[in-house]
């Protein structure tokens, strides 16, 4: 069954579905802005998405950690680094807690804690491999620390929720069949040849044969220890071909 019973949650399939009709009017304007910030037409890059575009809500619990959780820098384990496979991601964090950090180009993580109304947009690889690495994929986490589970009066808060909404581009799409051209004075702003180089990778990677079989190797390497559980020999392809490209930069 789809959806959960109606007498155990009442309204929640009508909340979940009128919340991502929302989110996808949201997603429609962010595509023709970012186009048109790279001059093109506003309408360049419908030829990436499905018709009706595929969107995926995940609703995220994140359990207070344990007491007795061992410091590794980032405290207990919430989501490791990574970057979203898709378009764009529109994150509503849900309650108070910080936590979501995120990596600025010095490789500092810096905090990107919840402010009222808003969403938390990061952009994705397959927007990063489309426009050749002028739009650059964001490097995020969630580190589960005590501190970030406990208010300003030192009163705890309760489990951590988060509501991304992944903007997915054509399961299918591949390099044959895109078609979007970025303008070479759009080009020129991208001055770090490393992060050229990581978008091209990421475009030959994923659009070889198709997006969906890309996706399916940033799902088991963003979440390794399911990875290693369910697609063993995918996981230890996609860590070696990890390895293989740090180690020509």
């Amino acid at each position: 069954m789809q959806w959960p019973d109606e007498t155990a949650i009442p309204g929640f399939r009508q909340a979940t579905e009128e919340y991502l009709s929302e989110v996808d009017a949201l997603s429609a304007s962010f595509t023709a802005l970012i186009a048109e910030s790279l001059d093109l037409p506003p309408t360049a890059m419908d030829g990436v998405f499905d018709d009706p575009q595929q969107h995926k809500l995940k609703l995220i619990k994140y359990p207070p950690p344990p007491s007795d959780q061992t410091s590794n820098g980032a405290g207990f384990q919430g989501v490791g680094a990574h970057k979203d496979s898709g378009f764009l991601t529109f994150l509503l964090q849900a309650t108070p807690h910080r936590g979501l950090e995120v990596q600025n180009k010095a490789g500092e993580w810096v905090s990107a804690p919840p402010l009222p109304n808003t969403f938390v947009v990061n952009i994705g690889r397959a927007l990063e491999a489309l426009t050749g690495g002028v739009c650059t994929a964001t490097t995020h986490r969630v580190s589960l620390r005590e501190e970030h589970f406990i208010d300003a009066d030192g009163k705890p808060l309760g489990p951590r929720y988060s509501f991304p909404v992944f903007q997915g581009v054509s399961m299918d799409l591949s390099t044959e069949n895109i078609t979007l051209v970025v303008p070479d004075h759009i080009r020129d702003l991208v001055k770090d040849d490393k992060v050229k180089s990581d978008a091209e990778a990421t475009f030959n990677k994923m659009f070889k044969t198709s997006i969906g079989e890309g996706t399916l190797v940033a799902r088991v390497t963003s979440h390794q220890d399911v990875g290693q559980r369910w697609y063993p020999d995918i996981l230890t392809k996609a860590l070696q071909g990890q390895k293989d490209f740090v180690s020509k930069q």
